[in-house]
């Protein structure tokens, strides 16, 4: 079977100080989807992750300093609504994505009319977690369900397939989380008319570097996020609202 899908793709890699892992990463889409468009957002890295990115192929968008995973990620789905792309993949530079996993994504968001497709650890699978982080995925997932009547089973995948509505929306200055987008940014997309379905997925464990969910970090995640589910409860309805009157559902300026 051809693996080919139709349309323009591209793959966001937010890293900060992935040196270690970036290129492996690289060499690896380059293999399995040979086919799709990458750029690396260098977030104020101190070691050579742009530099490594760059000799593997990579489009390279660099930030002067650490503005954080969200903003990152923005500064993706900029660059993918500047240059008119059709779908985009979040993908992590630690080297814990398969990249397998975008062809099955991609079809799901096709066979399923999903706006939104995470690659989720727990659907299908047994995949499990260290015990903190699994209650978090946990507690955040009864908060979707109680707030959006949807369930989530893996409301913090780094790894989601999104349409061109979802990023063009993203896109908007002031509108996507700077620090941690999981849990309140899917609250949000859900209120306001989104379509958000799941796929398993196989996440490795990382090999070098640390993970941003580590120690005192943990507490101020779970905070910012209790937080941001509260914003995004209210801004969720009101977006809903234009969704019902905006019919393509494009936001791009």
């Amino acid at each position: 079977m051809n693996d080919r899908l139709t349309g323009k793709y591209l793959v966001i890699i937010p890293a900060y100080n992935e040196a270690e892992n970036i290129g492996g990463v690289l060499e690896e889409l380059k293999v399995v989807v040979p086919w799709v468009d990458v750029v690396v957002i260098d977030d104020g890295s101190r070691d050579g992750t742009a530099e490594i990115a760059a000799r593997h192929g990579a489009t390279v968008l660099r930030h002067p300093f650490n503005l954080r995973y969200g903003a990152a990620l923005q500064t993706g789905f900029k660059y993918a609504a500047r240059y008119g792309y059709d779908y985009v993949i979040q993908f992590d530079g630690d080297g814990q994505h398969d990249p397998a996993n975008i062809i099955d994504m991609a079809r799901a968001m096709k066979a399923s009319g999903a706006d939104i497709v995470i690659g989720s650890r727990f659907v299908d699978n047994k995949k499990h977690t260290n015990w903190m982080r699994g209650l978090g995925i946990k507690i955040f997932s009864l908060l979707i369900k109680m707030l959006t009547r949807q369930d989530v089973a893996d409301p913090t995948s780094g790894l989601q397939f999104l349409n061109r509505r979802v990023f063009q929306f993203y896109a908007r200055p002031n509108q996507f989380p700077v620090d941690f987008p999981d849990a309140n940014v899917l609250v949000l997309m859900i209120l306001a008319g989104f379509r958000v379905t799941e796929r398993p997925a196989s996440i490795r464990e990382r090999v070098h570097g640390e993970s941003m969910h580590k120690g005192f970090k943990v507490v101020k995640y779970l905070a910012t996020m209790m937080y941001s589910i509260f914003i995004a409860i209210i801004k969720g309805r009101a977006y809903r609202k234009v969704l019902a009157v905006n019919t393509e559902g494009s936001y791009s300026r």
